[in-house]
This record gives structure tokens, C-alpha cells and sequence, in this order.
């Protein structure tokens, strides 16, 4: 059972529970649009559902756990390290624990002892205690033991009873304190350190069988005994431990306390409530990030955790008060924010699975170590098979193959055996076999249980490419390659490992197959590189695979002229000073302000860039030996920005130091600066020096390139006019001979840099009425387009055809008229062609992919004349009026503008170009004729031929001798030579 699309019922209830109400005043922004989403059962009372969606603001994706804790198979836990004083990814607690799923918990002691803030209880047991001073942590979200989810504030209620009498307990495996407190550490705190943050007077007991047996001045560190515990005390509270001898009988007694009073099944800190009684409350409403949320129906049996990607371009990230818009619009009558940013984090299994892993995109690029987290977890089952997860791959190729894989699980969702399971529509094996194109049903049954799916069976494989297109390894990693077919339209599938003959040098690397059915790449050698070619029948292609890295500088810092200093909750300054080799750059910071977390960054004047694939960045570093955080900031391909982490400062003097770049961001990066975070919650002043910034690049290595494709929707050689006309501008030349071909209608796309009225003036007195325009605005798109040409878009029904015309006058839909998206998916039903000036965004495009049907068209004017493919829907990218224009029926021809034609011959190859050096060859359509012998599609000669051409690659072939001559026309220019 894969992820799958929401039914027509559950899709209208996300709709409605995600946007805001359907009009829009002044106060209130218009609804955002939900561009899928998809949802499954993971565990008992509990489904996994994702979407993702646009509002006015950007993109947003989402994870979501929706539980029914009403449901005795299900119980919600809390998720944490061995110890208190220590941090793990949630997938590492969620598999140690036996969670189905999970999402991270409170805030946490990032840098130091990784301890939450808030209070912990799990199974009703009390493990840490909130925050109370200088900021009172008392928020808390949990389930009761009536299985009710609440928010309340949580306190500690204990007390210490000493010789010299009874006394309050302020804290419990807690790194903070009040200044005069006493706070005890159990052996759940671990081994971390005891230092309290901003407290300079302490003293310490350690008690074993209630005994005092040591004394100790100041914090501690290291295993606390297991029949034992250790006391400290601060400021007065410090003396009074003191003064207490070994021998002396202490005990300590505590318990949660929460407001409104309830007993706790688990019960963790948040950051702040976002719902409460079904009100809205005020938050922050201008940092965008990734979050996790926790919310709850009215009458609290039913969960959501929520946990929404951020910065990243296809999810911005949201900020505090929309996320509580956000939750509520989902159902929650009570709801909190807890960790967010790099620590957000949802897991959970597939059916069948013993296993969770990661569903969202973490901002870091990997999962963040946290402190806590929130755990679902099931009853045991009985293991007995109930259902089938079937994996069908959805598409396999006519005459390949398609592994099908089905997992059992129990009435849990938890393992189950399948025995030997019986195929429909594939061999014994689950092997499906690609029959006759079109879809067909597949089938598992195992002891009484059927299970069916669909699988699409694509015609023959015209192409195949590798994924990517070279892997960069270091020692001990292992990349993944993933082989596509293509078939004549652009409809892609995955290749099964089965249907993959490859040839490598087998000492370079090992190469596996993945249960996913990619390649697995591990490296045998330390360096080195090589080509792989991968063959499915007669289709070829070539990845490379780079071993090791080559060193290429970045910057010396000999010169910080520019160079600038930012801090986050602290203050600083940039100098020059002397490095290992010329000058460096010195980074001196205050970090006395505060004690959350706090940064000192240099950034450089411009971002530095770098070439080629770089895994790894290295730069010399004088510490002070106070234990910082460092990062080097980078911007990808795309734009994106993030940070990528190296080692903490504990050194003095200089040391080389190093930073992984995340194999997910897109080459080639730039370096926009360097970044040292707190060491601690301690408040201190500090000074590194930066020497040397280099790269370590993969190993260049030369991949074949795959053939170029040629897809048949376009026509090389030019025919008969008629047809849908596409300008892109308007030029007096293309103009004229648009009209002169007698089209059904024109479209001018985008007019250039003309004036409107002027524009609208030419095409009105060119055309004359002799058939329909419409226009669709380009980047001359602005407050005078609807006086002038009518609506900025719009949708019209010719012959059959629906066409949609849509403005994306600044590259993306969104940010050009929103109002355009409402019921944009609504209009791409039957036979759609739809016009834009150029869809740069690629959110947008991969949104236009999901809604378009199969035999839909694009149209826009954006980059290149060509025409690429997107699961079998062309995108047909237009040429502007000054080079060409375009005729469009069931072919697309793209019609040159020309005065003249150079034609040049060598010995195995015809080449013609325009006199403004466009290439007359494909995609551009023009007509080549030849004398009598000469055959022209391509270079295999016939009985009688002379000679034979193909026009697409210019080749061509003697086949005897004898006079020949080739003539090429486009328009009313041609040029004839003579062979």
C-alpha cells in the first residue's frame, strides 16, 4: 500500500480544514491552493498524510500524523535519549523504542548537555523538571492517562529533607537553576556536564542509600550511582549543602504538578500555544521557518502533529502566527508550536515494516540530534497476516520488467509473514512482465488475503539516462544511481535492476541493486574515477563515478576589505590580522548579552564561488579553546542558502578544520561567510581567527553524452500553413508572414519591449479581422494591460480544444495573479493546450505536471526554441519574433525569420544557417528537396539512390556516383548546392 491520493471526500475536507475562508477583504488574504496530496494508514487509529500548497506568500509542504487516541491498540509516548543529558536524531529513538512514528519535542540545550527545557513525564513518571528561571518554561502539551490530549503549565513539586530540615526543590535533571536553588540530578541525568548557566557558586553532594557520601565544590560531571543521586545546591542554597556532613541521611521526594491538575501518561515542554479554547492567540508573525506543531481536537481524542518544511524553495517555511492559522484551519481547538528549524523532524514506518524513516525535508540537509520527541506506539500484534502493502512501481516499459513488492502486516500494521504468496499478472516471482501498452490490474493473495494494484504498461523504450550524472563519493560512503527510460513521448519510468547489464572496472567500485530498485554505488578504491555504462537491450547510456577530492582555494582572507559582522543576540567585529600565510581574518564577538543561543558571523563582501562538485570545506582556525560551534554559510545552484556544520572550538591556537556539504544541494555553491556559534549557555567574549578557505571538489571525470533528442511532436521539414499561430513580440517581418499563412487564430505571447497601444496598433492593422487574436502578457505586463488587450488571462474553447491563457508575466503564476490559481485545476480537463509567456518557477511547473492531462500541450516563450517533456506532456518553448514564430496543429513547426541562407558542406556532414547565425536544423522546421537519387530522412541508401541525408543530424551518405544537389527553403529564402 503505497502513499495515495486522497479520495474526492478526504481531499475536500484538507481543502477545507488548510485554507482560509473562500473570500478575501482587505484583512483577510486569499485562500491558498492545494496542489496535492496523498495519505495512507501507518499504524492503529493513526494515518500519514502529506500535501503541499501555495498561497500568496510562496510554497509550503507539510507532514502531518493524525491519531485517534480513543483507539486502546494506540499509545502516545514520549521519545528520548538513554539519558537526559544527551541527544539523538528521532529516528534513532523512534527505532530504539519501537515507535511507529514520531515528530521531535521541546527545545534543548543545543550546544551543552542537550537536556529540553521543559518538564519530561513518560508513563507517568516524572524524568526532568521545567525551566524556571529567568524564564519560566511552564507551557507543557501531553496526553492524560484517560488518553486526552491538553495543554497546561507543568511544575515541580518536590522538597529536600537535609539535618537542618525540609526545603524546596527547584529543579530535576535540569542544566539551569535559580541562583539560590537546589536542584537534584538522577542517574537519568547521564554522564553530562552539571554546570549551571550563569551561576558561579556551587556545591554538591553525592547520596547513595540516602547517605551523604561526597562532598564537592563547584559543578560536576560523570555517572551518578544508580542507587544514588547528586544534590547541588546554588548561592545560600550552596552553603547550606555545605555544612551538611558525610554520613548525613538527605532524601529527596518529587512529583509533576499541572495547572489544570491531571495525571500524565506523557507530558513534554513547547515554546508557545498557538490555539487555545478554539482562539487564535497573538504570536510572531515575521520569521519564516520549518515547525512542528501539536494539536488537538475539542474534545481531545483526536492528534495532529504537523510538522511544515522550511527554507527551501519548495517550502518557505511559516511563521508562528500562521502556523496557528494553519492548525486551526485543520481542525485543532488546541494547539502549540514546539522545536522547529533544523530540528523538525517526522518519522514513521510503512505497514509491514519494523522500521521508521525520515518523511520531511530536514533544513540542515540531515537530521538534527534533539532532546526529545513525541512517539506513537502500538500494541503488540499477533503477527497474523490482515493486509498487504503492495508496490507495483506504477509503470514498467512493453517487453521489461517490474518487481513487485508486497509486505504483510498484522491488525497493528506491525509484521506479518505472507508464506508463499500468489501472483496475479506477474510470475510466481512478483516479476511483472510489460505486455501491450495500457493499464493493468496485478494481484497478491497470501493466506486468505488479496491485495490488487494497478501497474501502466508504457510502449517500447526509445531512451534511458542515469541519475545523476556523475557520483561523487568520499571514503566509506556509498552513492545511488537511478536508471530512466523514456518512451517516443516523453513518458519516463523506472528501469528494474533485472532489465541492467552494466560494464565498469570492477576494482574501482562495487555495484549493487537497492530493495527501492536503484543502483547502489560503493567505492573499493581510496581515489580514482571511471565511466559505468549502463545497457537496457539495445538503449545506452553513461554515468561517471568520482572517488576522492581535489583541492581548489577560496579565499586566503590576505584582504577583508568589505567583509561584514552580523550576530544573532550578541555583538562583535571583524579585523585583519597575521595568519599561517599572509593575513587572516580575525572574528572577535560578545556573547555577554545573552544566554539563548547566540552567533558571530563574517560574511563576505560578495559570495565566493566555487566549481565543480564540492563535498567538502576546509579552513584554518586559531582558537580559543572555548568550544564554538563553527559553520561556513553557502548558497546552492538554486539559490537556496543554508549552513553547513564542522566542529566545535576546543583547541587553542590553529588547527585545520573541516565542513561536509550535504550531497543534496545543487552544484555549482558559493561561500557567502563563516559562522561561530555559542559554545554554551555560559555568557563569554571570544576571538577566532579564519586562514586558508579551500574546497575539496570531486575528481573531474568525462561522461559520454547521451544522444540529443528529437521529439516527434515536432516537424523538420515545414508544410502547409494553417493551424494555431504563436509571436512571441511583434516584428513587422514574422508578423506578415504569421498572417499570410492564414492561421485559426494568433496568440501573441508577451510583446517585448513595445509599447502596448503601439503594439495592439500593428497587429490590428496587419491581421484586419481575418482571424481572432489574443494576447498573453510577458514581462510588458503592467496597469495599462486590461484597458488595452482585456483580461491578463483567460480560457476559450476552439475546435474541441480548450485553450488556457495564463499570466506569468514575472516567471511564476503566483507572484503575477494569484487569482489565477483558484480554479486554474478545474480548467485542465479534455483536450488543453495552455499559452503562458514562461513558467520559471519550478514548484509551479511540477504543479502544471500534476493537474495537466496526458494529452495536454504547454506554450510559453521562455528560454531556448525547443521542445522538452514532462511525463509525455510537451513543453513547447517558442522562438521571439526577431529569430522565428511558431505554428502549432497536430505538429509543432518552428518557422524561421530569414533574408538569407548559408549552407556549408564537409566531407560527411550538411550544415545551413540563417544570415543571422541560427541553425537551420532541428527544432527549427524548413524544407529540404534534393535531385533525382538524392534521398532525404536519413543516411541509409536505397536501390537507386545517389546520395542520402538526414536533415536532423545534417549526415549524409554517397551512395553512388552520379550529379546530386540539395535545396534548402525556409519561408521565401533558399539556397541549392551542388554534391
Amino acid at each position: 500500500m503505497r502513499l495515495t491520493p486522497l479520495s474526492a471526500l478526504t481531499a475536500l475536507l484538507v481543502v477545507a480544514t488548510l485554507t482560509t475562508p473562500p473570500s478575501a477583504t482587505a484583512d483577510t488574504p486569499p485562500p491558498p491552493v492545494q496542489v496535492d496530496g496523498a495519505s495512507k494508514p501507518i499504524g492503529p487509529g493513526t494515518t500519514l498524510s502529506t500535501f503541499s500548497r501555495v498561497d500568496p506568500n510562496g510554497w509550503l509542504r507539510g507532514n502531518v500524523l493524525t491519531a485517534d487516541l480513543s483507539d486502546p491498540r494506540l499509545t502516545v509516548g514520549l521519545l528520548t535519549p538513554p539519558v537526559v543529558g544527551q541527544v539523538q536524531t528521532v529516528t534513532a529513538m523512534a527505532t530504539r523504542q519501537h515507535a511507529f512514528a514520531g515528530v521531535n519535542g521541546d527545545f534543548f540545550d543545543i550546544n551543552n548537555t542537550g537536556a529540553p527545557r521543559g518538564i519530561e513525564v513518560s508513563n507517568g513518571q516524572i524524568i526532568k523538571g521545567p525551566w524556571t528561571d529567568p524564564q519560566p518554561w511552564r507551557p507543557s502539551v501531553g496526553v492524560d492517562t484517560a488518553k486526552l490530549g491538553k495543554i497546561v503549565n507543568a511544575f515541580l513539586d518536590g522538597s529536600v529533607t537535609l539535618p537542618a530540615g525540609s526545603f524546596p526543590l527547584d529543579g530535576l535533571n535540569q542544566e539551569q537553576a535559580p541562583p539560590n536553588g537546589l536542584v537534584v540530578f538522577t542517574p537519568a541525568w547521564g554522564a553530562a556536564s552539571r554546570a549551571f548557566y550563569n551561576v558561579t557558586k556551587v556545591h554538591e553532594l553525592t547520596v547513595v542509600n540516602g547517605i551523604v557520601t561526597a562532598h564537592a565544590t563547584g559543578s560536576g560531571a560523570g555517572s551518578i550511582p544508580d542507587n544514588g543521586f547528586v544534590l547541588a545546591g546554588t548561592g545560600t542554597d550552596a552553603d547550606l549543602l555545605a555544612a551538611t556532613r558525610i554520613g548525613d541521611p538527605v532524601s529527596v521526594t518529587y512529583k509533576p504538578r499541572t495547572e489544570p491538575a491531571d495525571t500524565w501518561q506523557a507530558l513534554l515542554g513547547v515554546r508557545d500555544v498557538l490555539v487555545r479554547d478554539g482562539q487564535l492567540q497573538t504570536l510572531d508573525d515575521t520569521a519564516l521557518n520549518p515547525e512542528t506543531a501539536v494539536g488537538f481536537s475539542q474534545d481531545g481524542k483526536k492528534m495532529q502533529l504537523v510538522v511544515i518544511d522550511g527554507r527551501t524553495t519548495a517550502s518557505r517555511g511559516v511563521t508562528e502566527q500562521q502556523l496557528a492559522v494553519i492548525m486551526r484551519q485543520r481542525g485543532a481547538y488546541n494547539a502549540v508550536v514546539i522545536d522547529g528549524g533544523g530540528s523538525s523532524s517526522l518519522v514513521s514506518r510503512d505497514p509491514g515494516t519494523p522500521t521508521v524513516w525520515q518523511r520531511n525535508v530536514p533544513s540542515d540537509g540531515v537530521e538534527r540530534q534533539v532532546g526529545n520527541g513525541i512517539g506513537l506506539f502500538a500494541a503488540a500484534g499477533s503477527g497474523r497476516l490482515t493486509g498487504i502493502d503492495l508496490e507495483t512501481g506504477d509503470k514498467v516499459f512493453t517487453g521489461l520488467h517490474r518487481q513487485l513488492k508486497a509486505t504483510g502486516y498484522d491488525e497493528e500494521y506491525g509484521p506479518a509473514e505472507l508464506g508463499t504468496p500468489r501472483w496475479l499478472g506477474a510470475d510466481r516471482n512478483g516479476l511483472v512482465t510489460g505486455g501491450e501498452p495500457g493499464s493493468r490490474t496485478v494481484a497478491v493473495t497470501a493466506k486468505g488475503v488479496v491485495q490488487t494494484g494497478r501497474i501502466q504498461v508504457l510502449p517500447r523504450l526509445s531512451r534511458i539516462t542515469a541519475t545523476p550524472n556523475t557520483v561523487s563519493l568520499l571514503a566509506g560512503q556509498t552513492g545511488v544511481v537511478q536508471v530512466t527510460g523514456y518512451d517516443t513521448i516523453g513518458d519516463s519510468a523506472a528501469i528494474d535492476p533485472v532489465d541492467v547489464q552494466l560494464d565498469y572496472d570492477r576494482s574501482l567500485v562495487d555495484i549493487a541493486p537497492n530493495p527501492d530498485g536503484t543502483l547502489a554505488i560503493t567505492p573499493k578504491a581510496a581515489q580514482g574515477t571511471g565511466v559505468v555504462t549502463v545497457h537496457v537491450g539495445d538503449r545506452v547510456t553513461a554515468f561517471g563515478v568520482s572517488i576522492g577530492l581535489i583541492t581548489q582555494p577560496v579565499t586566503g582572507f590576505d584582504d577583508v576589505t568589505g567583509w561584514k559582522f552580523s550576530s544573532a543576540r550578541g555583538s562583535g567585529s571583524l579585523s585583519s590580522t597575521p595568519g599561517q600565510t599572509g593575513n587572516a581574518l580575525g572574528l572577535s564577538f560578545d556573547f555577554t548579552q545573552s544566554i539563548d543561543t547566540r552567533t558571530a558571523v563574517a560574511s563576505a563582501p560578495t559570495p565566493i564561488p566555487t566549481t565543480g562538485t564540492v563535498r567538502q570545506l576546509d579552513v584554518s582556525v586559531n582558537g580559543d579553546g572555548q568550544g564554538e560551534w563553527l559553520a561556513a554559510l553557502i548558497t546552492d545552484a538554486n539559490g537556496q542558502n543554508s549552513s553547513v556544520y564542522g566542529d566545535h572550538v576546543t583547541w587553542k591556537g590553529w588547527q585545520r578544520t573541516s565542513f561536509t556539504v550535504p550531497t543534496t544541494v545543487r552544484y555549482p555553491i558559493t561561500v557567502r561567510g563563516v559562522e561561530a556559534i555559542e559554545a554554551t549557555r555560559a555568557q563569554y567574549r571570544g576571538h577566532l581567527d579564519f586562514d586558508d578557505l579551500t574546497a575539496g571538489a570531486a575528481l573531474p571525470v568525462t561522461v559520454p553524452p547521451d544522444p540529443p533528442v528529437i521529439d516527434p511532436i515536432v516537424r523538420e521539414q515545414s508544410t502547409s500553413d494553417g493551424g494555431v499561430a504563436v509571436l512571441s513580440g511583434v516584428t513587422d517581418r514574422a508578423l506578415a508572414e504569421v498572417v499570410a499563412s492564414h492561421p485559426k487564430f494568433l496568440v501573441v505571447d508577451g510583446l517585448g519591449t513595445q509599447d502596448p497601444r503601439q503594439a495592439k496598433a500593428e497587429v490590428d492593422a496587419a491581421v484586419q479581422g481575418r482571424f481572432p487574436v489574443y494576447y498573453s502578457p510577458g514581462p510588458d505586463w503592467g496597469p495599462d494591460w486590461t484597458s488595452v488587450f482585456g483580461p491578463d488571462h483567460q480560457t476559450f474553447v476552439r475546435d474541441g480544444v480548450r485553450y488556457v491563457l495564463l499570466n506569468s508575466a514575472t516567471g511564476a503564476l503566483r507572484t503575477s495573479d494569484y487569482g489565477q490559481l483558484a480554479a486554474l485545476k478545474g480548467q485542465l480537463t479534455g483536450r488543453v493546450v495552455v499559452i503562458t509567456h514562461g513558467v520559471t518557477d519550478p514548484n509551479e511547473r511540477r504543479m502544471l505536471d500534476e493537474w495537466l492531462p496526458h494529452n495536454a500541450e504547454v506554450i510559453d516563450a521562455n528560454g531556448p526554441v525547443r521542445v522538452d517533456r514532462d511525463e509525455g506532456v510537451p513543453w513547447i518553448h517558442v522562438p521571439p519574433a526577431s529569430t522565428g514564430w511558431t505554428t502549432v496543429t497536430s505538429q509543432v513547426q518552428f518557422r524561421p525569420v530569414l533574408d538569407g541562407i548559408s549552407v556549408t558542406v564537409t566531407k560527411d556532414k550538411i550544415t545551413a544557417t540563417g544570415d543571422q547565425g541560427l541553425p537551420l536544423r532541428y527544432p527549427m522546421s524548413v524544407t529540404w528537396s534534393g535531385s533525382r537519387g538524392v534521398h532525404i530522412g536519413d543516411t541509409t541508401c536505397r536501390w537507386g539512390d545517389v546520395l542520402a541525408f538526414d536533415p536532423g543530424s545534417g549526415a549524409y551518405q554517397r551512395c553512388r556516383p552520379g550529379p546530386a544537389s540539395l535545396t534548402i527553403t525556409a519561408n521565401d529564402a533558399s539556397q541549392t548546392v551542388k554534391l
